[in-house]
Formats: C-alpha cells, structure tokens, sequence
C-alpha cells in the first residue's frame, strides 16, 4: 500500500502532477517525500544550481523555480535519469514522460535523496 492517503497500491493509477510522480516513485523505494516540489527541496542534499546539469545524478530530484536561488518559488519537480534528461510528468491528464532537463526554464538545482 503505497503513499495514496486511501492505500491504493498503483494498479489504478491515471495520472500525476509533477510531486505526485516523485512522492509515489520514492515512496515505491521506500522514502516518504513531502506532497509538494518546494518542500521537496529541502530533503535530502541539496545541489545548487550554480553547479549545472553535470552534478546531478540519476535518481535525483530536479527543480524549477520563478525564481530559481528563492527555493519558495520552486513549481515543478522530476527525477533526473543521466545525460541531461529528466523524468517529467509536465502536468495532471498528460503522460509521464522523458524530456531534456533544458526543457523548462528557471533550473533550480536539485537535490540527492538516496
């Protein structure tokens, strides 16, 4: 029974918002994440944006921001897979899918949670 507040195992899942992806991904791995992308950046270690694309590694949140050094204005979150991609649920009723890190404005970091 995985992280839905009703313990729904998964089978009937249609969809996600971007934390919803997250916390259900890491919850499958066994580690609780906050329900929503700018408390998710504060779990784990985080890594600045000033450090690029390059220090991330698979498995790690990625973050975007309005304003990217303001972790407040975090609105979006994926899980980073290696080589500058990221997987990406882009919003409710759309397919999760794999897009390029560069994809979206205002990189904000990331952070490593396992």
């Amino acid at each position: 029974m995985c992280c839905s507040p009703g313990g729904q195992d998964g089978r009937q899942v249609v969809g996600f918002d971007c934390s919803g992806l997250t916390v259900y991904a890491f919850a499958r791995a066994g580690v609780r994440l906050p329900r929503l992308a700018a408390d998710q950046a504060g779990v784990g270690t985080r890594i600045p944006a000033s450090a690029g694309y390059k220090a991330l590694k698979p498995g790690d949140l990625v973050f975007f921001g309005y304003i990217p050094a303001r972790d407040s204005s975090i609105y979006h979150v994926g899980i980073y897979l290696g080589d500058g991609q990221m997987i990406n649920a882009p919003r409710p009723g759309k397919p999760v899918r794999i897009d390029p890190v560069s994809s979206m404005g205002g990189f904000a970091g990331g952070a490593r949670v396992l």
